[in-house]
């Protein structure tokens, strides 16, 4: 088994969470989070933020391209957050954030410098954006022929839907009992685990006091203005982002500059620019390659090992039994050839119960 701790470091008010052990200047990939995005959007038509000006005017310079490489500044995943919401495409919103991002982030260094300089927003300056000829993006436009973007948190916001819903309005509970609960429900209704949608679970159901307040932090538990539906699904994205820094490790995500030479790829040192929750959510989580062996060949998967300090000795053992049991369903959850459907219906299911006003995924 090969284990990669996560490197974090500072820039004004983000957090760039690396996926390994090299310097930023090194990075192939630099992964944005929507709250970057937004930042980036509002400097670009109502120009510079007293809170977030410096911060953001280093972090766009440490993106740039420089005379030794050329770094991808991948910012689809956080478009899809954005603009492809519970209830579908949000075309009228994604349009000044993929302008605004879309331009900047092709900036040099010496772009970078004369805009913060500016007096005037950077769109003063965008002659089509004034002339109205920027059309609104579509799905297509944005690199996403392949199907609907959502279903990347399909099976962590499947299970965070679930463990709101036990632990809504109760004080206290038997948190053994309902881990035991979730994990059956996750592995028999849902048909998929989320690793770091069951670390939150295991940190929120068996951990210790300060475990439990910072997963109830990260679900907005206490927050009443939302819905289950938004609180799992803002949660879920979060997931998603750190889980894409394992994909570029493991070569499941690919750079496009890369995509030519992927026969010989191995991996890429990506950084996830952030200023949200998955600071915590990396924190309690160890990334390890483990090996299968099948009937054809040896295969590696990759195992997220939760590091959440537990509650007692009972806890513990809990989470190692379940740990087990997810091992044993993992062949036939990758043998299913209508997982999209079954953890559609099963969301769509719970959707129902918990009477929620949108239904996420179409259900055949």
């Amino acid at each position: 088994m090969i284990s990669c701790m996560n490197k974090l470091r500072d820039i004004g008010k983000y957090r760039l969470i690396t996926n390994g052990d090299f310097d930023l200047c090194e990075a192939d990939v630099f992964l944005l989070d929507s709250l970057v995005l937004i930042d980036i959007r509002n400097f670009y038509f109502d120009g510079l933020n007293p809170n977030s000006a410096s911060g953001l005017h280093q972090l766009l310079v440490t993106m740039s391209p420089n005379k030794q490489v050329r770094p991808d500044v991948v910012f689809g995943f956080a478009l899809a957050e954005t603009c492809f919401r519970q209830e579908g495409f949000d075309r009228l919103r994604c349009r000044r954030i993929y302008r605004a991002v879309q331009t900047v982030v092709n900036w040099n260094q010496e772009k970078i410098d004369k805009a913060f300089d500016s007096r005037h927003p950077p769109v003063k300056r965008d002659k089509q954006w004034e002339k109205g000829k920027v059309s609104i993006p579509s799905p297509s436009m944005l690199g996403m022929d392949d199907g609907d973007p959502r279903s990347f948190i399909m099976p962590a916001y499947g299970a965070l839907l679930h463990l709101l819903k036990l632990v809504q309005g109760a004080n206290r509970h038997n948190g053994v009992e309902k881990f035991q609960e979730h994990c059956e429900w996750v592995r028999e209704e849902l048909g998929c685990v989320s690793a770091y949608a069951r670390v939150i679970a295991a940190a929120l159901l068996l951990g210790d006091e300060a475990s439990k307040g910072k997963a109830r932090s990260l679900l907005k538990v206490d927050h009443t203005r939302k819905s289950l539906g938004q609180k799992a699904w803002n949660a879920a994205w979060d997931a998603w982002f750190i889980q894409a820094l394992d994909g570029y490790r493991l070569g499941m995500l690919v750079p496009p500059a890369r995509l030519e030479h992927q026969s010989n790829y191995v991996g890429a040192n990506a950084v996830l620019v952030t200023a949200k929750d998955q600071v915590w959510l990396d924190s309690i989580t160890d990334f390890s390659v483990a090996f299968s062996p099948s009937a054809q060949k040896e295969i590696s998967y990759p195992l997220i090992c939760s590091t959440v300090t537990m509650h007692n000795q009972e806890a513990e053992k809990c989470l190692e039994e379940e740990l087990r049991r997810d091992k044993l369903s993992f062949p036939e959850h990758i043998r299913n050839g209508d997982l999209i459907g079954k953890m559609s219906r099963a969301i769509n299911n719970l959707e129902n119960e918990l009477n929620l006003p949108v239904r996420s995924f179409d259900v055949d």
